[in-house]
C-alpha cells in the first residue's frame, strides 16, 4: 500500500489515498519491517469548487499572491529523462519546480524559485536549506512555501494517468514534530480535499514523518514529492502543473485560508505524542534504498500475513521490486 524511500520510525503516521489513517508503533530496523495500527478514516473539509472558483473571482484583484518554491534535495533527478537518478549540480528536480512555477504564474501568482544548490544529498542538507528557507520568508514573504522533491522507489507508485496525461501521484510530507503542524495538516487536508474532487487520484498520500522539515518556520509550508527517480521527468511537470490549479484553489478560494508567510521562532523539534489506537494490525515492509530505508504497508486483512523480501545491497537506485505490468504504449 506504501513505499518511501524516508526512514520510518515509531509515532510516524500515514493518511492513505482512501483517507484512512495508520500510526507506526513498532520498528525492526534489522528486518527492514516496521508495524502500523489502524487509527481512524479521516474527514477532509467539505469543499465547494464552485464555491471555490466565485471566492477566487471576488479576491482576484485584493493584493498579489506569493508562492516560493526550493528544493532541499539539489540532485534529485529522473532517470529515463536526465540520464542519472543523482546529478552532482541543479538535478532534474529544478525542472519540475520551473513547471509548478510556470503554471503558479498562469494563474495570476507571484513565484520566486531558489535554485541555491544545498549538497551533498546527506542528514545535514535540511539544516542547509533552512537558510534558504528563512530568506525566502523574510525577503519575499510568500502564502505558501514549498520543498520540492522525488521519491527513490519503484515507478509503479507513482505512476498515474490524471486528466487524460501521462502523470505522477503527488505525496505531501509532513514533519510531525514542529509546532506549525496543526496548520500545515489543515492545509494538506484542504489540498487534498480539493485535489480528490479536480484531479482523483493525484494526491497518492500524506506522510507524516519524524522531524520538521523546516516547516517549523511557517504554518503554510509543505514538502511536496513529485513522483519517483525511475519514470520519466515529464510526467513529474505534468502534475506540477496540475497541482497548481488545486494550490491556487486551496490558497486563494477561501479568506480563512490566507495567511502570508512569516518566519517563526526556531524551535527545536518536540517529542511526539502519538499514541497507537484502533484496531487492524498494518505490517510495513521495507527494502534498502542507499542509505535510506523504503517501507511498505501491507494489511494483514485480519489474519496473519508474512512476507519475506531479499535484503537489497545493489547499487543506489539499482533495485527493483517486481515487475510493473503497464498498459501497451504507456511509457514510465
Amino acid at each position: 500500500l506504501f513505499r518511501t524511500a524516508m526512514e520510518v520510525y515509531k509515532g510516524d503516521r500515514y493518511l492513505s489515498g482512501d483517507n484512512k489513517l495508520y500510526e507506526v508503533f513498532k520498528v525492526n530496523k534489522n528486518e527492514n519491517t516496521a508495524y502500523a495500527k489502524y487509527l481512524q478514516t479521516e474527514k477532509l473539509p467539505d469543499v465547494n469548487i464552485e464555491e471555490i472558483l466565485q471566492a477566487m473571482a471576488v479576491a482576484e484583484n485584493t493584493g498579489e499572491k506569493r508562492v516560493a518554491i526550493y528544493s532541499t534535495h539539489s540532485d534529485e533527478s529522473y532517470l529515463p529523462s536526465d540520464g542519472a537518478a543523482s546529478i552532482n549540480g541543479h538535478g532534474g528536480i529544478y525542472k519540475v519546480d520551473a513547471a509548478l512555477q510556470k503554471a503558479l504564474e498562469a494563474k495570476g501568482v507571484t513565484v520566486k524559485v531558489d535554485r541555491t544548490l544545498y549538497l551533498p544529498h546527506d542528514a545535514m542538507a535540511y539544516s542547509r536549506s533552512r537558510t534558504g528557507a528563512v530568506k525566502l520568508l523574510k525577503d519575499f514573504k510568500p502564502d505558501l512555501l514549498l520543498d520540492v522533491h522525488r521519491d527513490a522507489v519503484p515507478l509503479e507508485e507513482y505512476i498515474r494517468k490524471i486528466a487524460g496525461k501521462n502523470a505522477t501521484g503527488v505525496r505531501i510530507v509532513l514533519g510531525r514534530n514542529n509546532p506549525n503542524l496543526k496548520a500545515n495538516q489543515q492545509l494538506a487536508y484542504r489540498i487534498k480535499a480539493i485535489a480528490d474532487k479536480t484531479y482523483p487520484n493525484m494526491i497518492k498520500d500524506i506522510f507524516f514523518g519524524k522531524g520538521d522539515f523546516n516547516q517549523d518556520l511557517t504554518p503554510n509550508s509543505l514538502l511536496l514529492e513529485f513522483g519517483t527517480y525511475s519514470h520519466t521527468r515529464e510526467r513529474a511537470e505534468v502534475s506540477a502543473s496540475l497541482i497548481a490549479d488545486v494550490l491556487t484553489k486551496a490558497l486563494y478560494g477561501s479568506d480563512e485560508q490566507k495567511q502570508v508567510g512569516t518566519v517563526t521562532k526556531a524551535q527545536r523539534p518536540l517529542p511526539g505524542q502519538n499514541k497507537a489506537a484502533g484496531t487492524g494490525i498494518w505490517v510495513l515492509i521495507g527494502v534498502v534504498v542507499v542509505s535510506a530505508v523504503a517501507f511498505m504497508f501491507l494489511s494483514t486483512g485480519g489474519r496473519e500475513m508474512y512476507h519475506k523480501f531479499s535484503k537489497a545491497t545493489r547499487k543506489e537506485f539499482a533495485s527493483y521490486l517486481g515487475k510493473f505490468r503497464r498498459k501497451k504504449g504507456d511509457e514510465p
